[in-house]
């Protein structure tokens, strides 16, 4: 799955809505499916608020696979990238930053850096807890 959203306050909402379509047609468990929308709409939000801070707004890229365990179980892994600036996470908590904490309670692994490609952005990787191998 790929998408490619403008960094704007409608970006997390349609993340969810395309999120929710792939993964329905994946058959994923409702239980699963709503912790993992939530972490999807947090680290959208996050882009769409910090990530051009003091810029035009640019654009979101989301990207989704299923990975296979060792042991035949799925998951997903979601790459939220934006091409703003680098922020590195605060240490201290002051209050208000609630999303990380968040996207780490819903997610069996969450990490946060500079893009990989070492271009400007924040790439947000999401990894998923393993659920059964679909049937079929």
């Amino acid at each position: 799955m790929r998408l490619q959203l403008p960094a704007d306050p409608v970006a997390p909402s349609v993340a969810r809505t395309q999120v929710r379509r792939w993964l329905t047609a994946l058959s994923w468990p409702a239980s699963q499916l709503d912790v993992i929308l939530l972490a999807v709409s947090e680290a959208v939000s996050n882009a769409a608020e910090h990530a051009y801070r003091d810029r035009a707004p640019g654009m979101i890229e989301l990207s989704g696979r299923v990975e296979i365990t060792p042991g035949g179980q799925r998951g997903v892994s979601l790459t939220i990238r934006d091409h703003g600036h680098w922020r590195p996470p605060p240490r201290e908590d002051d209050g208000h930053r609630r999303g990380i904490p968040l996207m780490r309670a819903c997610m069996d692994s969450v990490t946060i850096g500079p893009s990989a490609d070492n271009r400007a952005g924040t790439e947000v990787v999401l990894r998923s807890r393993a659920i059964p191998a679909a049937n079929g």
